[in-house]
């Protein structure tokens, strides 16, 4: 019983990555804080981190102010920075990282991985699951840096 109702909470409390994904490449404000809001409500894991972290820096460009850009966009590059620290190896927070880089302001210098991660991806997304590998051809059809 006990493990049916943990496996039920883990399950409502989880988030969809490719609706996580597909959200990081559109502007639409309000799926952008839905998606925050759905990982913030999932377990603690890398993950999370990872994707939290993204949806956090693109949300930094709904802010008004430069400061609050700023201010939100380190908060979510410290997260994601974090879970790919911890995972050096994990193709999946690379892409989420690509996806950052190659859209952030050159003003915000965020940029040094564009071509490391999208020579890592290239190599080794053969190996994601499959909701994942799809999403990086999608994004790849449209990316200047990474061509698949």
């Amino acid at each position: 019983m006990i493990q049916f109702v943990i496996s039920a909470v883990l399950l409502l409390s989880s988030f969809s990555k490719s609706e996580c994904i597909k959200v990081l490449q559109g502007k639409d404000a309000k799926a952008i804080q839905k998606q925050i809001t759905a990982i913030e409500q999932s377990p603690v894991s890398s993950d999370r981190t990872a994707y939290l972290g993204a949806l956090t820096m693109k949300s930094a460009s709904l802010k008004v102010t430069p400061k609050d850009k700023l201010e939100v966009f380190k908060k979510g590059k410290d997260l994601l920075e974090k879970a790919i620290t911890a995972n050096k190896k994990n193709t999946e927070y690379r892409f989420l990282r690509l996806m950052i880089q190659e859209n952030a302001p050159k003003i915000l210098k965020y940029s040094s991985n564009i071509n490391e991660d999208a020579t890592w991806i290239k190599e080794h997304y053969s190996k994601c699951s499959a909701e994942i590998i799809q999403a990086i051809k999608n994004y790849a059809a449209q990316s200047v840096v990474l061509d698949l």
